[in-house]
């Protein structure tokens, strides 16, 4: 059987099921992870940056 005829013969329920099937974690090299762990770093230093200049913005106009 192939893949096509084992989707028609299931039922619209077990089709459905079968998209949300989450897939497995992958394998990442270390270059990717310093890359991804320096990303978090910036996020953690920009977001009270911004959040800074938002309320120093908001007081300075009132």
């Amino acid at each position: 059987m192939t893949q096509d005829e084992i989707l028609r013969a299931l039922e619209p329920a077990q089709r459905s099921a079968q998209k949300y099937k989450p897939y497995p974690r992958r394998k990442l090299g270390w270059r990717v992870q310093a890359l991804l762990w320096l990303l978090r770093a910036y996020v953690l230093v920009a977001v009270p940056l911004v959040v800074y200049a938002f309320v120093k913005a908001l007081l300075a106009g009132a």
